[in-house]
């Protein structure tokens, strides 16, 4: 199972070989747990959220075409459901971006002054449009190409580059005062 493609795992998956589909929760499960928690902000609903998507993926095996990847097609089922989840349940988290690491030799000053610029970058990210947040955490935060980027989203190569231009200079001219 694990040489097999996902297109492959998802036909196998179809004709009923749990294992198959098995092999896509595995590979799949940490891209889609980070997708929703980015959204949710709350591991627990992020969890739940995760499962949820799974279990919709797997119901609607027989309705995957294929014109996407798979990846992109779990993507869009889990961001939906977070969006749902947030929107439906009103839980806009207080803490906005994961921990800063402070350097050990770093002292109280310094550590504070960074958690507060921790925190004004992730109120200048969520600030952000749907469309300019999306492609930028995908680039910055999970270090993909701009072309599985592309593909993720579904967008042409062009968009999404000249999209996380406009985030990052949105970020900039929101952040002037921390430089």
């Amino acid at each position: 199972m694990q040489n097999q493609d996902d297109f492959q795992l998802v036909a196998a998956a179809t004709a009923g070989e749990l294992e198959a589909f098995g092999e896509l929760v595995r590979r799949h499960q940490d891209f889609v747990y980070g997708s929703v928690l980015r959204v949710v902000k709350n591991p627990t609903l992020a969890e739940d959220i995760s499962q949820d998507c799974f279990l919709r993926a797997y119901r609607a095996l027989p309705n995957f075409r294929g014109d996407s990847q798979v990846r992109s097609w779990l993507y869009r089922i889990a961001h939906n459901l977070a969006i749902n989840a947030v929107t439906r349940r009103r839980e806009y988290p207080t803490e906005i971006m994961p921990e800063i690491l402070a350097t050990a030799d770093a002292g109280p000053e310094r550590s504070a002054e960074m958690t507060d610029l921790g925190r004004a970058m992730g109120q200048a990210i969520e600030s952000l449009s749907d469309d300019l947040k999306q492609p930028l955490v995908l680039r910055e935060l999970q270090h993909m190409s701009y072309e599985a980027i592309a593909d993720e989203l579904d967008l042409p190569l062009n968009t999404v580059r000249t999209r996380i231009f406009r985030a990052r200079r949105a970020l900039q001219s929101q952040l002037e005062d921390w430089r």
